[in-house]
């Protein structure tokens, strides 16, 4: 299942009519051009370039930018236009304050609730991320970890958490991606996910915690260390 799949399959699960699909499919694309620094934090672009880089009609596309300038990765500014935002370590830093503990809660809860099927897809995003963790292949990485993320909002079922980690992983995977060429070790942060996976895929809720906690601890180390520089 690939990124896009999988968030068809999330659409298909939460978001019935087709409007709302839309608006859905527009956000993800969007979102991920600006995770990939498609477009460029600090530049100004407008609506009709937006819809165009995903051939998306502008009404969708109108409902998706207020809803990434909420997440933080677009801000609308009156009589100058539409803003990426630019790239903050201190606020990723703060993000983490607040993912630490909801992480140890979708980790739990995605543990014990998955399905047999959602299982199986663990089992096959932790081969992935193994693949993956031996090649320099950054945007693979970056749309494995958003397929895993929202393959664990489906597992919890909780759709409050689900509201709360489409505001803040976006702006962390985006962090990474940006700064990830300063890293030793690139090929880290998916064995750790790979460990997460494998750990939900055996419904081990324990261990599931205990891997997200060594990713968190991972990339707070990686977010510490670009400031060091």
């Amino acid at each position: 299942m690939d990124f896009y799949r999988s968030i068809a399959l999330d659409l298909e699960l939460s978001e019935p009519q087709a409007t709302d699909s839309l608006k859905e499919l527009a956000y993800h694309r969007l979102e991920d051009k600006i995770v990939r620094l498609e477009f460029k934090p600090g530049i100004f672009v407008t609506e009709r370039e937006l819809a165009e880089s995903i051939s998306i009609g502008r009404t969708p596309v109108r409902e998706a930018i207020q809803h990434l300038a909420i997440a933080g990765l677009l801000s609308v500014l009156p009589r100058r236009g539409i803003k990426v935002s630019e790239v903050d370590a201190l606020s990723v830093l703060r993000l983490l304050e607040v993912s630490r503990s909801l992480d140890t809660s979708v980790a739990r809860a995605a543990a014990s609730r998955a399905t047999s099927m959602q299982r199986h897809e663990f089992s096959r995003l932790a081969e992935e991320f193994d693949s993956v963790s031996s090649s320099n292949d950054s945007v693979a990485q970056i749309r494995l970890d958003s397929e895993f993320n929202n393959l664990c909002m489906l597992a919890m079922g909780n759709e409050h958490a689900r509201k709360m980690c489409r505001l803040i992983q976006p702006l962390t995977r985006r962090f990474w991606f940006a700064h990830h060429g300063a890293s030793t070790d690139i090929g880290l942060a998916p064995r750790l996910h790979s460990q997460a996976a494998k750990a939900l895929a055996q419904g081990d809720a324990e261990g599931a915690s205990a891997a997200f906690n060594r990713i968190n601890n991972w990339f707070e180390t990686f977010v510490y260390s670009t400031i060091q520089e």
